[in-house]
């Protein structure tokens, strides 16, 4: 016959991983709450990485975002509090190029514009090469 498991002795993971000196839990509802926290435009160039002694760390895709966490930092921390419940005194932010490698940015696509030429005006270009470029144009 099997042991019986003694189920109230035993500890579940996230309780183990949310002990004070790791703080895994709340780095994990911080970035679960990142999008309501930073907004959409900010969150898709940071993100949380550590939580440590009230700083929070936060890694960013360009030097001009850590440059407008150092502005919002204050204000982050504050909101750090209001959505998650959980206290930040201040937000340090470093550049990172692999900061969010398992999110992989599609650039945005251009619209394609059809030329409004009139073909009766590309007659009148003189320069041989030039008429032939800006037909191409009108009929790409």
């Amino acid at each position: 016959m099997p042991a019986l498991v003694d189920y109230t002795r035993m500890q579940r993971l996230s309780d183990i991983l949310n002990r004070k000196r790791w703080g895994f839990g709340k780095i994990i509802k911080i970035r679960n709450l990142w999008t309501e926290i930073a907004g959409d435009v900010l969150a898709a160039h940071t993100e949380p990485v550590h939580l440590k002694d009230g700083t929070l760390a936060v890694i960013c895709d360009s030097p001009v975002w850590v440059q407008q966490m150092g502005v919002l930092g204050p204000a982050l921390a504050d909101k750090v509090h209001k959505v998650a419940r959980i206290k930040v005194d201040k937000v340090e932010a470093k550049f990172s190029l692999n900061s969010r490698p398992y999110q992989r940015r599609t650039p945005a696509k251009r619209p394609v514009v059809k030329l409004n030429i009139d073909p009766e005006d590309v007659k009148q270009i003189k320069d041989p090469k030039l008429r032939k470029a800006v037909m191409q144009l009108i009929d790409s």
